[in-house]
């Protein structure tokens, strides 16, 4: 069997115990909610901030007598949301492996969400890191081009040519994120759990031996999320526009509107179950590849053996 013929074969298998579980679904679902999935909903319902907006905030910022401890403080805010996102995310990523049966036995959950967060937090360190020099260099750039011309196209293209490099460097330390944190997780969790430290040597291990491999995983999932992100957006946006009129109208008590948005409120919900749905895949897809699937998941592989 090849490579790429036993990689596709995975991922199908994947495919089939995630429709077969629904029950994977619900803490798949959280991990989704406060990672991306959240967004369709953000973008359709809530107001980008324009680029003026964005220059009176930085000015007020900038202008503020409490500088630089307001940005300070803003970054410490900042720092702790991202704590807590990551914290309920491993949270759920741990509930998930457990209930596809690859718990650690004999451990309990809240140990082995300590487990999930500690690998989580190292893998994304230099991630996390690339980002605070690009949005470094964002407030660096951005004061210029807000009084250049408009000569050079969007603002945000603009500001982002001149980070170039630090956008590259995220989008691969993304990926490798992805593939090093999904080998260590899957190591530190699970009937042959090895402690945090020898569970991060062993998932750098693998990814240097199987790169490619790791990494095509890494973005075809990247990109699935991305896509059903689009698609989520598309749909959402549809069915608000027809809201949207009819609360810029002061109807929001109409029998008319209120439909509308248990409608709205309803289909946000089955997508937030169909992005549980894709996670749950993405997930058992990793445990496959790494060959440390759950019960349910080997016995779908092995029946999709020819």
């Amino acid at each position: 069997m090849s490579a790429t013929g036993g990689w596709l074969r995975n991922a199908g298998a994947a495919w089939g115990v995630a429709l077969d579980r629904p029950d994977l679904w619900l803490p798949a679902s959280l991990g989704s909610v406060v990672s991306l999935a959240w967004l369709p909903l953000v973008l359709t319902v809530a107001a980008l901030p324009r680029a003026s907006d964005l220059a009176f905030l930085g000015a007020g910022l900038l202008g503020s007598s409490a500088y630089p401890w307001n940005v300070l403080l803003l970054a410490a805010l900042a720092t702790i949301a991202v704590l807590g996102v990551c914290l309920l995310a491993t949270l759920a990523e741990a509930a998930l492996l457990r209930a596809a049966g690859h718990g650690t036995p004999d451990r309990s959950l809240t140990r082995e969400t300590e487990a999930a967060f500690s690998v989580t937090l190292i893998a994304w360190l230099p991630v996390v890191a690339i980002a605070a020099m690009l949005i470094s260099g964002i407030a660096a750039v951005a004061p210029a081009e807000f009084g250049a011309p408009d000569i050079g196209g969007p603002l945000v293209l603009r500001i982002l040519g001149h980070l170039v490099p630090l956008v590259v460097a995220l989008v691969a330390f993304v990926l490798i994120g992805q593939a090093f944190g999904a080998s260590a997780l899957r190591r530190a969790v699970g009937e042959g759990a090895v402690p945090v430290g020898a569970a991060l040597l062993a998932g750098l291990r693998d990814l240097v031996m199987r790169p490619l491999r790791r990494l095509g995983t890494a973005l075809a999932s990247t990109l699935i999320d991305l896509f059903a992100l689009a698609l989520a957006t598309v749909l959402l946006h549809v069915l608000w526009a027809p809201i949207q009129v009819e609360l810029a109208g002061g109807q929001l008590v109409s029998p008319q509107a209120l439909l509308l948005l248990v409608g709205f409120v309803a289909v946000w919900l089955a997508l937030m179950l169909a992005f549980g749905a894709l996670h749950a895949w993405v997930s058992i897809w990793w445990s496959l590849e790494l060959g440390l699937a759950g019960r349910g998941a080997r016995s779908t592989a092995q029946e999709a053996t020819p």
